[in-house]
């Protein structure tokens, strides 16, 4: 009952926003330009982009410095068709490999005759011990107006404008509000131009990336439009996955086993996934999203299937911090073991529910039980950066228009390593 009585609001907003006939921006010359990672951060770096299903074949334009210039080199890329409810295009994705750790690179992408604009990005330095990342939660907005998902760029650019150093960013879900509709993609990439062409994007999938069409509840615009790890468990490739950068692990879940039930139960699909993924992780510190929040803000909201499937092994594994989404306020618990509140962050793993990024916002929330930190970002959004090194973490919670509202930092005495496995007297 509860699942049609969500599909059948799901489709009275789709009757409404498609009322407004969208017109798809897919032409000859590439968009939706994205870097990701598929590989080693300090050697590699995916590129997507999307055309036109007059364009056949793409290819990767690059080189060391801001003009390569005669020594660029040229990778070609996979093609896929991918079809949207405004019609077919095709999306294109290759890998660069061999890359110089360090280094920037700049690039373009095409098909010999249609040329992106240059792009720059940087390799990873794997001598390093430091990383920043940003993270944002529900950028989802509606397609109306002269500036579709306008709050979601205001939130986004000021957050690279104000770290300009950040190594990736991460959206925890919800990025928009009706994940099958291409129009709220279209206006979703357009807000990020600048910034994700320029920095990866790790992002994953909520409950809203699976609304907006008949025949699946599987967040397949998603996982078209993005390149991904594919070392998640089998049937959640992309939606699921885990990464390395720097003294970080970071692993990716997804949480939306209520959108997604006819094709099984996707939480214990992941759970033995994550207690392999975590028992063979030796970094110093250990990170992981998903949308739905264990222990969230909305009242008469209670994520308790989730709660029960991931945390007794993101707790075991000591993950130190948790980002989660969906709830659109943000809260900072104190560290949990075992549902109980503990004092020091090194006896417990700290959730965090991330706010919103986007223009929706909900007013009947409240912090709840084991929070340290509580904000309705009612007037402005926001979001988090998160930067340390193999010995310190902060995150910092940061509005729109760069005011710092919270701060946690959690220090780490340095491991020593036995084989090159960090082991700590």
């Amino acid at each position: 009952m509860a699942l049609a009585f969500l599909y059948a609001c799901t489709i009275v907003q789709l009757t409404v926003t498609m009322g407004q006939a969208p017109v798809s921006t897919a032409t000859p010359a590439p968009d939706h330009i994205t870097l990701t990672w598929t590989g080693d951060p300090a050697t590699t770096m995916t590129v997507t982009w999307r055309t036109d299903t007059t364009v056949t074949s793409g290819f990767v334009r690059y080189g060391k410095g801001t003009d390569p210039g005669n020594d660029a080199q040229q990778a070609e890329a996979q093609a896929r068709a991918f079809t949207s409810d405004l019609g077919t295009s095709h999306i294109f994705s290759a890998t660069l490999t061999d890359l110089s750790p360090n280094s920037q690179y700049s690039y373009r992408v095409g098909d010999g005759t249609h040329w992106s604009e240059q792009h720059t990005f940087t390799t990873a330095d794997p001598e390093a011990n430091t990383f920043k990342f940003l993270v944002f939660g529900d950028s989802q907005s509606p397609v109306t107006g002269s500036d579709p998902y306008g709050i979601w760029r205001e939130t986004i650019q000021n957050a690279f404008k104000a770290n300009p150093d950040a190594d990736f960013f991460v959206n925890v879900g919800d990025l928009v509000d009706f994940g099958q509709v291409e129009a709220h993609w279209d206006a979703w990439f357009a807000a990020v131009e600048g910034v994700i062409d320029t920095i990866p994007a790790m992002p994953l999938s909520g409950n809203h990336e699976s609304y907006g069409s008949r025949d699946t509840w599987k967040p397949e615009f998603f996982t078209a439009h993005f390149t991904l790890p594919r070392n998640g468990p089998f049937g959640l490739k992309e939606q699921a996955y885990s990464y390395d950068f720097g003294p970080v692990h970071l692993v990716a879940l997804d949480s939306q086993g209520f959108e997604q039930r006819r094709y099984g139960d996707i939480l214990s699909i992941q759970q033995s996934w994550l207690e392999s993924d975590l028992t063979t992780s030796h970094k110093q510190w250990n990170i992981a999203f998903f949308h739905r929040a264990p222990y969230g803000v909305k009242l008469n909201r209670d994520e308790a299937e989730v709660r029960n499937a991931f945390c007794p092994i993101l707790e075991k594994h000591h993950v130190d911090l948790v980002f989660n989404a969906h709830d659109h306020g943000i809260k900072r618990t104190h560290p949990i073991k075992s549902g109980i509140a503990k004092e020091k962050p090194s006896e417990g793993t700290i959730y965090y529910v991330t706010g919103r990024s986007g223009i929706k916002t909900y007013e009947d929330i409240e912090e709840g039980e084991h929070s340290a930190f509580f904000y309705a970002p009612l007037e402005q959004p926001n979001y988090f950066v998160v930067e340390g090194t193999d010995q310190k973490i902060t995150v910092k919670t940061v509005l729109q228009d760069g005011t710092i509202i919270d701060s946690l930092t959690i220090e780490k005495p340095k491991a020593d390593t036995f084989m090159g496995i960090p082991v700590q007297f």
